[in-house]
């Protein structure tokens, strides 16, 4: 969708309020007495009507729609042509953002184009996050790449949303552009690590431990080297319809691990 399209889409998210909170915290010995509560500061969540998370005094609530009128404004004075997607899982957002002309050039057939990730939540599992995404063009695989290439940023939200994000947009697009000869070595690195099939399969059971998971990578493995690995991780990350956004964020970090991490490390200990 275009930036326009974002900003209505907003209006629908969900919103959250702190609220005062009684929570039990046992009974008297003397049963006639009545249970002592504690007071705290929750996060409530106004349309799922439910309490979010438990935080302190000095916590802020970011609205998702706020979130989404700093990324909108933002890219508008850059001038930027994006794509955006939303996956809105309630009280965790994520929004995957395309630079349609932010093209990186790695080699022939590996070609990306550059994007943010941006991810907000009620109920503290994160603050708010601004990560690089990269597009791969071969595949369409989205790829959330925080280490080794260019850093994410994190606010917590005990502090105001930032009035710079447009600033901070700029120079992560820039720093993706820069470091492009990073993306180039990662990629060469991980093209040139052949691995053994039988130690495929413990290297990814030992990041995705489940069985069912297992499967779905193994099924789209195109070939035998750490970048098929990783690809294989983004294409499921990416394609899965059945994946909630939670999961597809922590299957996009597994697979960081793996574009990002020597081969010697990734293998199981014994080996």
């Amino acid at each position: 969708m275009k930036l326009a399209e974002l900003k209505n889409e907003a209006l629908s998210f969900d919103r959250a309020e702190l609220r005062d909170v009684f929570i039990d915290v046992g009974v008297t010995k003397n049963q006639t007495q009545p249970r002592k509560t504690k007071k705290h500061n929750a996060v409530f969540n106004l349309d799922k009507r439910k309490v979010s998370a438990i935080v302190s005094d000095r916590y802020n609530i970011v609205q998702h729609r706020d979130i989404v009128n700093a990324v909108v404004d933002g890219l508008t004075n850059l001038n930027i042509q994006t794509k955006a997607l939303v996956k809105d899982g309630g009280d965790r957002l994520f929004i995957d953002l395309e630079f349609e002309n932010t093209k990186l050039y790695v080699q022939e057939g590996e070609e990306f184009i550059g994007g943010i990730r941006v991810i907000n939540s009620y109920d503290k599992t994160t603050g708010i996050i601004v990560a690089p995404r990269l597009l791969r063009l071969a595949c369409s695989n989205g790829m959330v790449v925080q280490k080794g290439l260019v850093d994410g940023i994190q606010l917590k939200h005990t502090t105001k949303l930032k009035e710079d994000f447009e600033k901070t947009v700029a120079k992560m697009i820039k720093d993706m552009v820069d470091n492009c000869d990073k993306l180039k070595a990662m990629v060469n690195d991980c093209i040139g690590d052949s691995i053994e099939w039988e130690l495929m399969d413990d290297i990814i059971l030992k990041l995705v431990v489940s069985k069912k998971h297992f499967d779905k990578i193994k099924e789209r493995m195109k070939g035998n080297t750490r970048w098929d690995l990783y690809n294989a991780f983004t294409n499921y990350a990416t394609f899965d319809d059945q994946i909630k956004p939670y999961f597809e964020n922590l299957l996009q970090n597994k697979a960081q691990k793996v574009l990002t991490t020597p081969l010697v490390q990734l293998l199981p200990k014994e080996h």
